[in-house]
């Protein structure tokens, strides 16, 4: 018959205690619990403490004590019948279980990154990343690590000293997560990222046989964004305000100018107009060109202003430029075009602690929100419902309508101005 002894060994105001498991003459095993205890206070027969009303807590401590008892027996029951050997390595996990302790503990050294949930964050981008597989033959690249990098700061910011453990973060903290990313402007999509690696890292600590909470895989809502935020886009009358500014007194916004607009008027994304394409791409009226995002050939017919800029340059396309450089110029172009009504949207903030960046959502001048995204997506709002939805996505090289629709910015005012213009022309007397 199995017998499990709580016991101490020495006569010191403060000695070990230890798990004796016997069964039968051939299992007796023993090892340290780790704890101490006083062994004038302790009753090796009974495997507990003595009624000694001084003992803080006294009753939860000897109730937890045959707790551990019933539950060593228990293991015990479950191991035999399953065939695993009964040795002390077998007694030491089974204590470990009980006590809740990593499973990487080694003799109470246990590292923080098998502890603590940023730790092990942190450890396993260091050791782990290189290896992790993004798609069939590829790995993490730099900028996917560095935006794993990014995320365990904006965690760190919201633990804001308190470190939690790995088996802690579940969707209770995980909404917690979420809620100070919105209260801390962090934008609707930014924050669903985010909640997305926080998810990802438990998920490679349950791959390391770390313990976890489960209920981090139950869905954690993000709060909205008010609606009225807007992601601008360039309409043809501002457009036409760019094409007209004379900017020849600075060579640079020129050169910058003349290639906002051939990427407000083909749709090409920046890597594409800002630095793929090459005026052998252009064939008669048509730019055909291998989008280097995904692959894909598009034909765009050139728009008159766009001729109109080769023309100027004599059969060239402008200079190319950094992708920050084109970015910064064009809000420059944009004021001078007074494109400045105020307006709500987000604009991008470096975090001068942590350096991270994060889009700060607010009342803006239009100029301030304008960036080269701004270019595509002007594109589709303007040419939307003008031609058919089937020939805009053949054009700019989209995959599927629900994408396309996704770039069309137009407020409800301006579908609303549209809707009134076409029954002003059709019931005109």
């Amino acid at each position: 018959m199995a017998t499990i002894k709580l016991i101490t060994k020495g006569s010191k105001s403060t000695s070990t205690l230890y798990i004796r498991f016997v069964n039968g003459r051939t299992c007796d095993i023993s090892i340290s619990t780790n704890l101490s205890a006083n062994p004038a206070y302790w009753d090796n027969k009974k495997s507990n403490y003595r009624n000694v009303n001084s003992i803080p807590g006294l009753a939860s401590k000897k109730a937890k004590l045959e707790k551990l008892k019933i539950f060593i027996l228990e293991a015990f029951n479950e191991a035999f019948l399953k065939g695993d050997v009964i040795d002390k390595n077998w007694l030491s996990n089974t204590y470990r279980l009980f006590c809740n302790r990593p499973v990487q503990e080694n003799k109470l050294s246990t590292q923080n990154q098998f502890v603590y949930y940023a730790d092990f964050a942190n450890w396993w981008i260091k050791n782990k990343s290189s290896q992790w597989k993004t798609s069939k033959n590829k790995t993490a690249s730099d900028k996917v690590v560095a935006q794993y990098e990014c995320f365990v700061k904006i965690w760190s910011d919201f633990e804001a000293g308190n470190q939690y453990k790995i088996q802690e973060v579940g969707s209770d903290l995980l909404d917690k997560f979420t809620s100070y990313m919105s209260l801390h402007n962090y934008a609707e999509s930014t924050t669903k990222r985010q909640l997305a690696r926080a998810k990802f890292f438990i998920a490679r600590a349950k791959t390391e046989n770390l313990k976890i909470d489960n209920t981090y895989t139950d869905r954690v809502f993000v709060d909205k964004v008010d609606e009225n935020i807007t992601h601008p886009y360039l309409n043809e009358s501002e457009i036409q305000a760019i094409y007209k500014l004379d900017l020849s007194h600075d060579v640079v916004l020129d050169n910058v100018r003349d290639s906002l607009i051939i990427g407000l008027w083909t749709g090409l994304r920046i890597s594409d107009f800002n630095r793929n394409l090459d005026i052998s791409n252009i064939e008669g009226d048509y730019i055909s060109i291998k989008t280097q995002k995904t692959g894909a050939w598009v034909k765009i017919p050139l728009h008159p202003q766009v001729q109109d800029v080769i023309q100027k340059r004599f059969g060239n396309l402008p200079q190319k430029t950094s992708d920050k450089h084109f970015n910064q110029k064009i809000k420059t172009i944009c004021m001078l075009a007074e494109i400045d009504q105020d307006t709500k949207g987000g604009v991008v903030q470096v975090d001068s602690k942590t350096k991270a960046k994060r889009k700060v959502y607010g009342v803006y001048k239009k100029y301030e929100l304008v960036s080269s995204h701004t270019c595509r997506r002007s594109f589709v709002s303007n040419l939307f419902g003008h031609i058919s939805n089937k020939d805009l996505m053949s054009i700019a090289g989209w995959s599927n309508e629900k994408m396309m629709l996704h770039y069309v910015k137009r407020t409800k005012t301006e579908s609303a101005d549209n809707l009134k213009e076409y029954w002003e022309s059709k019931y005109q007397n």
